[in-house]
């Protein structure tokens, strides 16, 4: 399968996606939203993948969408035309937020207005230092189009995301105000290998054991506590009975490193 802009590379069973739209700041295009979700369609059924990480190439994570390519519809279409880009890029992200692989960002310079949405539904995130975070869309009266107002709350806290908002400021990874979100700030010459390492452990756990906890941790924000207690013993229940759980069990009692099949 061949992409235009972005790439696709298995290393054992972790699968890197980049951004390689370098010279304009990997914005989104309606492009590189179809040729992500065809990264995904073909990770999600090829099961010796078993975690993903997706990064930027050049100096920038995702700049956010295409402006130029949005500025460029004919008025009479533009309204029409810029909500059903949005669409995309909202179902993009929620797909990856709901994806049942863990999907790791690699952080390696500008996030802001949709880089950061896109950033928001993934799972862990790890920067490297010199990265930039925010969010751009006041600066120029726009409003978030990609789930920001629903997500950044939930990851960041409700002050820390109007303070995001409303002031449009980018600012250093290193910033408290990104402590909910960012796992891991490394040196920019040591993201690749402290991501590599991140991954690969990941990839060593039970796949099905991380698909369920993945989607208990997400509901869990959308429910009180008693029932996301409840869907927790619920879930416990049928993953009882599964390959990798008594795997797992049986590793600890022999004192072996399990193998787990995602069964």
């Amino acid at each position: 399968m061949t992409f235009e802009q972005i790439s696709l590379e298995q290393r054992g069973p972790v699968a890197w996606i980049t951004l390689e739209r370098p010279n304009d700041l990997n914005c989104l295009s309606p492009i590189m939203i179809d040729e992500l979700n065809r990264s995904l369609d073909q990770l999600e059924s090829r099961a010796a993948v078993r975690c993903l990480v997706l990064t930027g190439r050049g100096r920038a994570f995702c700049a956010g969408a295409d402006l130029k390519f949005i500025g460029a519809f004919p008025p009479a279409d533009r309204d029409a035309e810029t909500a059903r880009f949005l669409r995309r890029a909202t179902d993009l992200f929620s797909r990856i937020e709901a994806f049942p692989k863990p999907i790791l960002a690699a952080v390696n310079g500008i996030a802001t207005a949709g880089g950061m949405e896109l950033l928001l539904g993934c799972d862990i995130v790890i920067a490297a230092e010199g990265a930039r975070l925010g969010d751009g869309h006041a600066n120029y009266g726009l409003l978030p189009g990609g789930g920001a107002t629903a997500r950044m709350p939930r990851r960041l806290g409700l002050n820390h995301a109007k303070f995001l908002m409303f002031t449009g400021d980018l600012l250093s990874v290193s910033n408290p105000l990104f402590g909910p979100l960012v796992s891991m700030i490394v040196p920019d010459s040591e993201l690749q290998e402290a991501v590599d390492g991140i991954a690969g452990k990941l990839a060593s756990k039970s796949p099905l054991g991380l698909h369920h906890m993945k989607q208990l941790l997400n509901n869990a924000v959308e429910l009180a506590l008693p029932e996301a207690i409840e869907a927790e013993l619920d879930v416990n229940s049928t993953y009882s009975s599964s390959f990798d759980r008594n795997e797992g069990l049986a590793a600890f009692r022999e004192r072996r490193v399990p193998k787990f099949k995602g069964a």
